[in-house]
């Protein structure tokens, strides 16, 4: 291999053990948000891990690497989630017919916020891949403009989707904690 290739080749494999050092958990919490099946889960990690190394070697620094590895990420997580729906033939619902959270019994503090993030993570399955993609993106801080950048919206649009996002899941955690409540069983924390 002449030294020019193995200098490009060094290149693209410390971007991608930078990129996986920075990235790697948000990269796992992307997945679980477009994947279930912890088997399957595994499989998209490893997908978006070998998209994003073959990815690098065209990476040119016009935008940051966050901003390359979450636009790979959710490219590949989206193809694979067209890919499970061909195979599935899977219903996703828009924003406004995300169902009701299912009743989560009580339990320890730590019981409860594990079943709150079972419960939102259910939630955010069930989005359109798109709403899917923005709530993944605001839920690891990115900024609308960013957002923008991986999806192809607008800024604007992201910001009205990422309000419209959240006012849907405080209205079901909300109307969880009322009927809670109104049933003497424990509710929802207002954190």
């Amino acid at each position: 291999m002449p030294a020019a290739e193995r200098s490009i080749e060094t290149d693209q494999n410390s971007r991608f053990e930078e990129a996986v050092a920075a990235f790697g958990a948000p990269l796992e919490r992307l997945a679980r948000a477009y994947e279930a099946d912890a088997e399957t889960r595994r499989d998209l990690v490893q997908e978006i891990l070998i998209a994003l190394w073959r990815s690098l070697d065209g990476f040119d620094g016009r935008c940051s690497l966050r901003t390359w590895v979450y636009r790979v990420a959710h490219n590949t997580a989206a193809s694979h989630v067209a890919r499970q729906l061909r195979l599935k033939k899977r219903v996703f619902v828009a924003l406004e017919e995300v169902p009701e959270p299912p009743d989560i019994a009580e339990g320890e503090d730590a019981a409860g916020h594990r079943d709150e993030l079972a419960v939102l993570y259910d939630l955010i399955d069930r989005l359109k891949p798109l709403d899917r993609q923005v709530t993944v993106a605001y839920l690891e801080g990115m900024d609308a403009a960013s957002t923008a950048e991986i999806t192809g919206l607008s800024p604007r649009n992201v910001a009205v989707k990422i309000h419209r996002i959240k006012q849907v899941l405080a209205r079901r955690f909300q109307s969880r904690a009322a009927g809670a409540a109104g049933s003497g069983e424990g509710g929802w924390d207002e954190r």
